[in-house]
């Protein structure tokens, strides 16, 4: 009895997972993800010519790749207009990964030659984590829905 509410609960939880990470919109936000680590690569690579330091500038080139990160998931992946309180909502929903992205790309850049590589795989590794909870929290609230904002 006990094994079998367990079994029914994992099964779906599965689900849930399986409807979450594999449709239309996690591939596009997968495809802008793309677009948005080279726009991070690119603006960090920048700040570094300037001989502002590393860890800094991609910062500031992750933070800068934001704004163009929230204008294409508010109009290509969620289809919503772009309002204040999604972008609060969006960028504390970057949070977590941003912090996952500064301590990987503190870490990663010790060990590999260019900025570009240590944003590649920083941004990588935290994606996934930052697709659910913009998808939860930023775009798909139960007052989106209903049309209050």
């Amino acid at each position: 009895m006990i094994l079998e509410a367990i079994m029914k609960y994992i099964i779906e939880m599965f689900k849930k997972l399986k409807s979450t990470f594999v449709n239309t919109k996690f591939m596009q936000f997968c495809l802008f993800g793309v677009v948005n680590t080279f726009n991070t690569a690119i603006f960090s690579q920048i700040f570094v010519w300037f001989d502002v330091a590393e860890n800094l500038s991609a910062i500031i080139g992750y933070i800068l790749s934001l704004q163009i990160a929230f204008l294409l998931t508010s109009k290509y992946i969620f289809r919503a207009k772009p309002t204040i309180g999604k972008y609060y909502r969006f960028l504390l929903s970057y949070l977590p990964s941003f912090l996952v992205y500064v301590m990987l790309h503190a870490i990663i850049s010790e060990n590999v030659d260019t900025t570009f590589v240590a944003t590649l795989i920083s941004v990588l590794l935290s994606g996934p984590i930052t697709f659910a909870i913009v998808k939860i929290y930023a775009f798909e609230r139960k007052e989106n829905k209903k049309g209050k904002e």
